[in-house]
């Protein structure tokens, strides 16, 4: 075949594909805002866990014990408490907290929202010490008897870590992952079965169009190839619909969560679409369209035979 002719046939090829959709616009349409739905939630989990998971990475990264000093606590107690905490083996790193950078770094979580503080008469945080323990005492049973041991000695008022909610974050985002990929594996069998069942539909409203086909000379694959074009344009179309509701989404929600990701995750830190991601989502769209019309016309050799 020489280039000319394939090119012809590809030309022919689209343009069928197109005729077929604009003649069923409406079970098109249908299909596709299906099909938009299904990557909608798809896409949706998948940024949910990913952002889960960046949220327990952080969580993780910066697990630390703070311990809370008594209001009243002298400057000595704090350091001689301080030393002793330093020269145990288990800890990695101390860093003394005064009342004012806690006021400060208050302040600065909040990000605008720190009027509330306005009207308190004094500084009401205490100095407290952040310590950060080696990984390998990072257990829960380590971490507790760690904090077993310093509970109770002057000057501490408090301590706070989060070994154990991390412990069960992590169970969390296990049986989310599980659910989310359940969830998933279902989708994309419904929307495969939505696409091959369009396909049929578009093919029984052609049958007589392909039997001429058929009867003139035209090959197998001048039959099927507009069918696997539509199958898969509808999966491209419908990924890049949904696409476009998750990006509007993430809008919305980065005009009114901002401060609360930034708070929970740090800045820059939360997963939001972006151009691979996006290009991934739209490939897997037009694939999974691909491999719904292509087992829904693999009849037609034996049925045109």
């Amino acid at each position: 075949m020489n280039p000319a002719s394939a090119i012809a046939r590809l030309r022919y090829c689209i343009a069928s594909s197109l005729q077929n959709l604009r003649r069923n616009l409406t079970l098109s349409l249908i299909t596709t805002s299906t099909i938009a739905v299904m990557f909608t939630i798809c896409t949706s989990m998948l940024l949910v866990l990913l952002n889960l998971s960046a949220f327990m990475q952080t969580w993780a990264d910066q697990l630390q014990i703070i311990v809370y000093f008594e209001m009243q606590a002298s400057a000595k107690d704090m350091q001689r408490f301080e030393k002793e905490i330093e020269a145990r083996p288990e800890v990695e790193q101390v860093r003394h907290v005064s009342p004012e950078e806690a006021m400060r770094l208050l302040k600065g979580a909040l990000e605008g929202q720190d009027g509330i503080l306005y009207g308190l008469p004094d500084n009401p945080l205490p100095a407290s010490l952040e310590i950060r323990l080696h990984k390998p005492y990072l257990t829960n049973d380590a971490v507790e008897a760690f904090v077993a041991g310093i509970t109770r000695t002057p000057p501490v008022a408090d301590i706070e870590y989060g070994q154990r909610w991390l412990e069960r974050f992590i169970a969390f985002f296990e049986l989310a992952r599980l659910t989310c990929l359940l969830l998933g594996v279902f989708l994309i069998i419904f929307t495969y079965c939505i696409i091959a069942n369009t396909i049929r539909l578009m093919v029984y409203s052609r049958r007589d169009e392909i039997e001429i086909m058929k009867l003139v000379g035209a090959g197998s694959l001048m039959v099927k190839f507009p069918f696997w074009l539509e199958g898969a344009l509808q999966g491209a179309c419908g990924a890049a619909l949904a696409l476009l509701i998750v990006l509007g989404v993430e809008k919305l929600a980065m005009n009114n969560l901002a401060t609360l990701l930034n708070f929970y995750l740090g800045s820059g830190s939360y997963v939001f679409l972006d151009w691979p991601m996006a290009a991934a989502i739209t490939a897997a769209g037009a694939l999974l369209g691909l491999a719904g019309s292509f087992f829904a016309v693999n009849h037609l050799d034996a049925h045109y035979s």
